[in-house]
């Protein structure tokens, strides 16, 4: 940076040239203060700081950056509501809990007055203890004081869609039967065995050989008259 560039005196130090230079260069630096304030587009390392800036009642560093930035942008229309089930309820679905709020009077049967549930419908993962405990204090932030919480239903949702796979495979085939005799045809034979267990064997053997010869014996094609 030249003398020309800066309004030092021409007797300036080293130490005020080099500020000076240093401060040239601000205005080179991003201070994306839109950015900033707008909790889709903050930096996810501010947004502690932007959730605290927007008052919120409960915050977990867990969260995944999604969850945090919803909470976030809901914040002020939550707080709007608060003291209302509909409050209750708009906090836990910026927690990604789908949730729904139960007075005593919509109940089957009633409960008991000036209480309520809340029913949850989570994943197949269901809840640890720490996480219910955060659901709870989120419940008795946004009530109302008349209003006490009688119960937390959870649902498990249980989710899959279709899954294509081809596998290839190269062996022996292996038959297993029962033992029951077969015809020639495959079919199987259980019913001339019940007839043998019902009639005696041997009588049952003699009467199939019989019947064997008789169709042996038959013409490949028999006609049947017409002027019977």
């Amino acid at each position: 940076m030249t003398d020309a560039a800066t309004l030092l005196p021409s007797s300036a130090t080293a130490l005020e040239r080099a500020v000076a230079a240093a401060d040239a260069r601000i205005s080179d630096t991003p201070t994306p203060l839109r950015d900033v304030w707008n909790p889709y587009a903050c930096p996810a390392d501010i947004l502690p700081w932007l959730a605290f800036a927007y008052a919120v009642d409960e915050w977990d560093d867990k969260w995944s950056v999604e969850i945090k930035r919803e909470v976030i942008a809901k914040s002020l229309e939550i707080k709007r509501t608060k003291g209302t089930p509909g409050g209750v309820q708009r906090a836990l679905e910026a927690m990604g809990l789908p949730a729904q709020i139960q007075e005593w009077f919509q109940q089957s049967p009633a409960g008991d007055p000036y209480t309520f549930r809340v029913r949850i419908e989570a994943e197949q993962i269901g809840f640890t203890a720490y996480q219910l405990a955060q659901v709870r204090r989120v419940i008795e932030a946004y009530k109302n004081k008349r209003s006490h919480l009688a119960g937390i239903d959870i649902f498990i949702r249980s989710t899959g869609g279709p899954r294509w796979a081809s596998v290839a495979l190269s062996g022996t085939e292996v038959s297993v039967g029962d033992g029951t005799p077969k015809y020639d045809d495959g079919n199987s034979a259980l019913d001339l065995m019940i007839e043998g267990a019902v009639n005696g064997y041997v009588e049952t053997a003699g009467a199939a050989d019989r019947l064997r010869a008789i169709v042996s014996s038959m013409p490949a094609k028999f006609a049947i008259p017409t002027d019977l």
